[in-house]
């Protein structure tokens, strides 16, 4: 027996003899050194069977085309460990490729979803997967998914040699060091826009020193080492706000007065864009749709046109929890690092119980609005919920390491009364005090500095009745409208364009960004509602056409969604309302972050984008190496992972073809982001097998 082993024997002996909290830093779930399978373990479907082999978990893995694509193997923990960072690793060896997704269920009902792409090992590997939370959870269930979603067929045998909890993760300071040295590494002192004034980055080098340092030392409690972290995201900030920005955003003023040069940029071309082009948006536009789930790198709308939505919203409530960290940064990176637009909506639950709809509350002569503000019994569980949200905005970065903005809507359609937030359960003075807790919190409290903020009512009808209860010029940045009720018939066309007009007229007054922030018609019953109701109207209407964005809702089902997937009879109206040229989709895009733009009429893709075929790469899949060719003029690129991770980066001499070695890289998808000296710019995706 391997010393590793001794010593993972004796760990589990410690364990069985003091229960789980064995040590500060390792919890063994199983080493299965007794080489057996103990009733902890229980399979759901068809597709595993499990079994000792070699004192290790042998899973014999059979995908079928009867098999459910969520069948999963999973132990119940006993006893409980109460957890906030942590880490769960296997080893692992495995004859077939295939994608982990482990699960993590807490005693409070919540979970976490995380994945790793296992590749064909001979010999036990280490697979690390790691969960972020501002609060303590108390675990109850490890879950463990193979494909987690497919109905591919497949099969091999994987071995599991043992798995491990560290009770102290480093994780997210490792990474937010890698991303504060990436970003010192493109940071330039200067006086031009997008560099930083000379001297700037001195402090942050020495903070990311001191990281470091503390990373090597492995008796670091969890406690210094979120300080340390703390300390690192507001040395990055302080360096962001060094940044020199163009005086084109000298007069601009954000609800996040502390706003990165990024969060800047977007906020001010969204506004100039918005006077030409209206950008389409969904809800959840990759992760799932109809008929398929779990690839954050796929969506119906892409399926259906080739192309992306402008802006991408999602749900940031699992975030709120303290789970779900790295699924959304998963899909936010992704698509920032394209080029598109982030949004999140936050469906907050009612602390009294029940979701976050009233008819669901469990006490409905409650306040629930009055029981979260400061001095209320739901306040503190609140601040937590927002902990969580900042820790995660906080260490939310691009491929240069930069903040990636992101458009944050919570309390919206609060002129209704279906959320336990609505004008029927809450003064007018207390829903303004939830906005001003909201935002002073994230901004002033947590120092978050990549926010814009959106407040979108429901169907409104006059001015008066829209700024009823807005929260303040200093509060609010978008001026946002939802509205499904004026969108099912076409009676309605006027009544949505009154209301889009009020929107842009009472946003404009105030240098704000108007937009349509949530519609849809579920099923498109209506085979050319695109062209009918968000295209032709809007485009025609003078005022109207001047909203930033319209966003639909997600697809779940045949019975539930708001975009075309194949096959569907709305898409060849789709793809009408996609070739207008008043539709922006994420393609169209310029480069809204990198600086302060010029837009004097509709986007000209010519003056933003490398013509089609000067950079060609090839061959894709690609397995060990890969050819880039530029038949245009000098060009950098750079090779990024979904993490948002720039792996390499360099210069493409004009009129060459550049190999580039990836067979050290993992197998998945990648993008390469090319960009010229004139600002033009592209990014293409490729695999590697």
């Amino acid at each position: 027996m391997s010393n590793h082993r001794l010593f993972t024997t004796l760990l589990l002996f410690i364990s069985m003899t003091l229960g789980l909290q064995l040590s500060a830093e390792t919890i063994v779930i199983d080493n299965f050194n007794d080489n057996t399978i103990s009733p902890e373990w229980q399979i759901e479907g068809s597709t595993f069977a499990l079994s000792a082999e070699n004192q290790a978990m042998r899973v014999d893995y059979n995908r079928t085309s009867s098999s459910w694509e969520w069948d999963q193997f999973h132990k119940i923990i006993l006893p409980q460990p109460e957890l906030s960072q942590f880490q769960i690793e296997f080893r692992v060896k495995t004859d077939v490729q295939f994608q982990m997704n482990v699960k993590p269920v807490y005693t409070d009902g919540s979970s976490d979803w995380l994945t790793n792409s296992i590749p064909v090992t001979a010999d036990y590997q280490l697979f690390t997967f790691g969960v972020t939370s501002a609060g303590q959870k108390v675990l109850e269930t490890i879950y463990i998914y193979f494909d987690g979603g497919s109905t591919a067929i497949k099969s091999g045998i994987i071995h599991i040699d043992e798995i491990l909890i560290q009770t102290t993760s480093k994780a997210m300071l490792t990474e937010a060091v890698t991303n504060g040295e990436l970003f010192l590494q493109y940071a330039t002192e200067g006086s031009n826009e997008g560099q930083f004034t000379p001297g700037s980055k001195v402090v942050f080098q020495s903070v990311i020193t001191g990281a470091k340092v503390l990373l090597s030392n492995a008796q670091a409690t969890q406690e210094e080492i979120d300080a340390k972290l703390f300390q690192v995201n507001n040395a990055n900030i302080a360096l962001e706000s060094a940044r020199v920005r163009s005086e084109k955003l000298s007069g601009l003023s954000l609800a996040c007065e502390q706003a990165s040069f990024e969060t800047q940029n977007l906020y001010y071309n969204l506004r100039q864009i918005a006077k030409h082009n209206t950008l389409f948006g969904m809800q959840d536009a990759t992760g799932y749709g109809v008929g398929w789930s779990g690839d954050n790198f796929r969506s119906d709308v892409e399926d259906v046109c080739g192309d992306l939505p402008a802006v991408c919203a999602w749900s940031i409530k699992d975030v709120a929890y303290g789970n779900g960290f790295a699924d959304l940064k998963q899909r936010i990176t992704y698509i920032y690092n394209l080029g598109g637009i982030n949004t999140v909506e936050w469906h907050m639950d009612n602390p009294y119980g029940g979701d976050f709809y009233w008819e669901n509350n469990p006490y409905p002569d409650s306040n629930v609005v009055r029981s979260i503000l400061p001095g209320g019994v739901n306040h503190i569980s609140w601040r937590n919920q927002l902990d969580n949200i900042a820790l995660f905005l906080r260490n939310l970065k691009g491929s240069k390491g930069e903040s990636i903005p992101v458009i944050f809507r919570p309390w919206h359609e609060h002129n209704g009364g279906w959320f336990w937030w609505g004008e029927t359960h809450c003064s007018i003075e207390e829903y303004v005090q939830l906005w001003h807790f909201t935002v002073d919190y994230l901004v002033n409290d947590k120092n978050v500095n990549n926010l814009i903020f959106a407040y979108s009512p429901d169907r409104f009808f006059t001015k008066d009745k829209y700024m009823q209860r807005y929260p303040g010029d200093d509060y609010i940045d978008i001026f946002g409208h939802d509205n499904y009720g004026d969108v099912s018939s076409t009676s309605g066309i006027q009544t949505l364009l009154s209301q889009l007009r009020h929107v842009v007229e009472l946003a404009e007054q105030r240098n704000k960004i108007p937009a349509l922030t949530e519609t849809g018609l579920e099923r498109i019953t209506n085979a050319t509602w695109f062209t009918q109701f968000m295209l032709n109207p809007i485009k025609a209407d003078p005022v109207a056409k001047r909203i930033a964005y319209q966003a639909v809702w997600r697809n779940a089902n045949t019975n539930h969604h708001y975009a075309p997937y194949p096959g569907h009879t709305s898409v060849p109206d789709f793809m009408n309302f996609y070739h207008d040229d008043f539709t922006t989709f994420l393609s169209d895009l310029p480069d809204i972050y990198g600086s302060a733009l010029t837009v004097n009429g509709p986007l000209d893709l010519g003056e933003n984008m490398i013509p089609s075929g000067k950079i060609q790469v090839y061959p894709n899949p690609a397995e060990h190496n890969l050819s880039i060719s530029n038949t245009t003029e000098i060009a950098y690129f750079q090779i990024i992972d979904l993490q948002g991770r720039t792996l390499e980066s360099g210069i493409l001499p004009a009129d060459s073809v550049t190999g580039k070695d990836v067979s050290h890289l993992p197998s998945g998808m990648y993008l390469l982001k090319i960009s010229l000296n004139n600002g033009t710019g592209t990014t293409q995706k490729f695999l590697i097998r």
